[in-house]
């Protein structure tokens, strides 16, 4: 889950997650020959691909397999472009992530996936910091790019990132640029993370996720423009890339020269990443409650300027803003549904549940879940003989 830091990744920014105790996972066994055969126990379905010929049968081989096994197939696709042998095997698939729910359950089961790719592949490779074939953050990049290719969304990196770089209490500052990160203490014992899930699923590829990546990259270039034109001697201008480039002072003055659905795309993007900086701060201070009012600040900015909210989060997070306690609140993920994230006070996460039951269905014509999350580690393995 990402604490702060919505759709800045794909604009070059910074983004707060953490690996949450949550999971998708594979059980099975290898097989000496290069069919992979896979059932979902979430899906009730069966799969199965060949490891033969990808990545360059891949386009082939995804047209025939539901939605779910496209991206194992596609996870392989990129191994195999990275020179990487692999071997088939069997397996059952299974996890807890809610499904469609903004807390990256795409990204958890490419995590998976390349973790059981490299255990059933006899240790062809393996993950980790040390003398490993991968590191975190080039298998996240791998996942990254096979989720595109899979699924057509453009994402960022973010979510594979935060699935592969997890640790116990604490939650990273990810550039998304450079790929540096570092950890940052995420335990409080007064508070807790309750994910709320509005019930509502999104398919991010059909909806305005990749308008808004063209919009953020328009806007670049708008103001890139107008700042040469102004400054041409400037040479930070000339070298600005990304939405993260422009400054919260050049956007200011520079603003009003962008059409209005710009102006507000770009003007959430670049107030986004200086919230991220704002809410480490806080948390390298110990100050989670000040860190907590930012998210309400967020969220407003994903309503009104980004408009990838829907009525449905809106509405949890203004309950959560009546209940004592609740120190901050947000939509999560990509929007138009999935959850929202909620810091609270542990004394107060009961009367937060009460409300939510309560005035939830009235509100929005459906139940929500509510769930407590803690940060957890990243992939791992067990062997049973």
């Amino acid at each position: 889950m990402n604490l702060i830091g919505e759709h800045t990744d794909y604009n070059g920014g910074f983004v707060l997650p953490l690996a949450v105790d949550r999971v998708s996972a594979f059980a099975g066994r290898t097989r000496e020959d290069q069919t992979v055969r896979l059932w979902s126990t979430h899906f009730k379905a069966y799969a199965q691909f060949s490891l033969e010929g990808l990545p360059e049968t891949f386009d082939e081989q995804r047209a025939n397999l539901p939605g779910w096994a496209r991206y194992v197939l596609g996870v392989a696709a990129e191994l195999t472009r990275s020179d990487i042998a692999l071997k088939g095997f069997d397996a059952v698939v299974s996890g807890d992530v809610p499904l469609g729910g903004g807390m990256s359950s795409s990204a958890a089961l490419e995590i998976a996936s390349a973790e059981a790719y490299a255990l059933f592949s006899d240790h062809a490779f393996s993950i980790g910091e040390k003398d490993a074939t991968l590191t975190p953050i080039e298998t996240a990049g791998l996942c990254q790019r096979a989720e595109q290719i899979a699924s057509g969304l453009m994402c960022g990196i973010l979510d594979q990132a935060a699935s592969c770089l997890g640790q116990p209490r604490k939650a990273v500052l990810l550039d998304c640029r450079s790929l540096d990160y570092r950890y940052l203490p995420f335990e409080d014992p007064d508070v807790s993370v309750v994910v709320i899930d509005t019930g509502v699923r999104r398919e991010l590829a059909t909806s305005a996720y990749n308008e808004r990546r063209q919009q953020c990259e328009e806007a670049t270039q708008r103001l890139r423009d107008l700042i040469v034109q102004v400054e041409p001697e400037n040479e930070q201008a000339r070298s600005i890339k990304e939405l993260r480039d422009v400054s919260p002072e050049q956007f200011e003055r520079f603003k009003a020269q962008l059409p209005a659905v710009l102006q507000k795309r770009a003007g959430y993007v670049i107030a986004e990443n200086e919230r991220v900086l704002q809410v480490v701060k806080l948390l390298e201070e110990g100050k989670i409650e000040e860190a907590g009012k930012i998210l309400w600040i967020g969220h407003a900015g994903l309503r009104d300027e980004y408009e990838v909210s829907c009525n449905e989060l809106d509405a949890l997070v203004d309950i959560a803003h009546e209940v004592p306690g609740v120190l901050g609140a947000r939509m999560m993920g990509g929007g138009f549904g999935g959850c929202t994230i909620n810091l609270v006070r542990n004394e107060a996460v009961d009367a937060l549940r009460q409300a939510v039951e309560q005035q939830y269905p009235e509100r929005a014509g459906r139940e929500a879940s509510i769930d407590i999350c803690r940060a957890a580690a990243g992939p791992g393995h067990v062997v049973l003989n």
